[in-house]
């Protein structure tokens, strides 16, 4: 089956005609005549007024859950969270969690049960890193071919740190205990 990035994200374009109360990375803005209120991009970039971006919303009009996006006048995307900040987390989860239900399984269970649970935690952990790379994947796209388009670069920079998948496995390896 494939999947498209309506699949996880609406991509709406904004022009900032005035950006206001900021603070940090915190801002508000107006475009078109509409307030939005408390906005922030992962990488605490605030936009300048006048400036067009491509953005990447988890719900419609939702400006709270900010997928990834794209200062039009550049060709770099932006993305708020990378797969393998998701798998940091998967990881986190089933060290933390994982044992509670494998040893409730083999407790109340017994063998086969625990070894079902503990399949289960790994089998969901590889889902959803797999889910994020995949809209990462469709969001980085389809915010290079807002117009003007952008070409295909180095991949997208995630958050605030700018890092690309290389980062990322740095990252991981450098919490490896």
């Amino acid at each position: 089956m494939s999947r498209r990035v309506e699949d996880f994200a609406h991509i709406v374009q904004v022009t900032f005609d005035r950006v206001f109360d900021v603070q940090g990375g915190t801002f508000s803005f107006e475009s078109g005549g509409k307030k939005h209120y408390s906005v922030t991009f992962s990488d605490d970039t605030v936009p300048r007024d006048g400036s067009r971006y491509a953005v990447a919303l988890v719900e419609q009009g939702n400006w709270q859950k900010i997928v990834g996006w794209r200062d039009l006048s550049t060709p770099d995307v932006v993305l708020a969270e990378s797969a393998w900040d998701v798998a940091r987390d998967q990881a986190w989860a089933v060290y933390w969690f994982g044992p509670f239900f494998v040893f409730g399984a083999l407790l109340f269970f017994g063998g086969w049960a625990a070894l079902a649970a503990l399949l289960l935690f790994l089998w969901a952990s590889v889902y959803f890193v797999q889910q994020a790379r995949e809209r990462n994947r469709l969001v980085d796209q389809a915010l290079r071919d807002i117009p003007p388009a952008a070409p295909p670069g180095n991949g997208p920079r995630i958050g605030k740190t700018g890092k690309t998948w290389i980062t990322g496995v740095l990252n991981i390896v450098r919490w490896w205990p």
